[in-house]
Formats: structure tokens, sequence, C-alpha cells
């Protein structure tokens, strides 16, 4: 029974990070100039998304900004009509992970299409949004 009521339970949680800023505030500021940037290890060559403070390959810390581009390819996705409290605005709500030239592959929301219409291999765009608190995130849209 107490099993039970966990599975079903609206719980918020309250994630606090601390990242420094100043290792990627380059993606904020290139998101809101709708400009979609990550990082790519000086040394290795390594690309990795969300961008890093360090190379998750070679642990360097020498890094250049590389610029992805909008265009990507939907690999997979899924409906979430379930939503955790968070985002019990927002729901239901299509979570999608797009795969960019190169093979980078990006998790952001899918907006501007019914999840009936989402189909793996559809070609995405990714474009720049702001929340109603004035923070910028990304989402994928139809290209």
């Amino acid at each position: 029974m107490e099993q039970d009521q966990a599975l079903h339970s609206r719980r918020s949680i309250t994630l606090k990070f601390d990242i420094p800023i100043s290792k990627t505030h380059e993606f904020w500021d290139a998101l809101r100039q709708s400009r979609f940037v990550t990082t790519k290890c000086k040394k290795c060559g390594q690309v990795t998304f969300p961008p890093q403070a360090d190379c998750p390959r070679c642990m360097s810390n020498e890094f250049e900004w590389a610029d992805v581009g909008p265009d990507a390819t939907l690999v997979t996705y899924t409906y979430v009509q379930v939503t955790p409290a968070s985002f019990a605005e927002n729901d239901p709500y299509i979570i999608a992970i797009g795969e960019f030239a190169g093979g980078l592959k990006v998790l952001a929301w899918l907006e501007g299409i019914p999840h009936e219409k989402a189909k793996v291999g559809m070609k995405l765009k990714v474009e720049e949004r702001t929340s109603k608190e004035g923070n910028p995130f990304y989402v994928f849209v139809p290209a």
C-alpha cells in the first residue's frame, strides 16, 4: 500500500546545481542570440553536450566553443501524460532526442506538433525560448 502512494505522489523536488557560470556563460549568451553552441575539447576533440567545464574523455579543461547549428533529426521521443509537479502546468508534452550533424545527441522538449505526428527520422530545428522567469532554454520544433 505504501508503495502505491509513493508511485502516485506529486511531490516537488528542488534541485540546486553549483555550476561555475564562467565556464558555460558562452552557451547561454549564444542561446539568447538564437545560436546553439557547445564545448569541444582542444586536446582530444571530444564534442559534448551539455557544455562541459572539463572533458569527460581526457579530463582536459581546455575547450573551444563549437557552433552546432539549428538542424537535427528526431532519434526518439516520449509523450509525457503524467507529469511531475514541477511541470504540471505544461502537460502533456513531448521529450525528444535530436541528433545533430556529427552525431551529437541532445535532449529537449518537442513543441509545435501533436504527439501523433511525431516520427523518428523527421527533421527538427532547435529554437530558443525564454521562461516566464526570464531564463533562456531551448526546444525542438519541426523543421
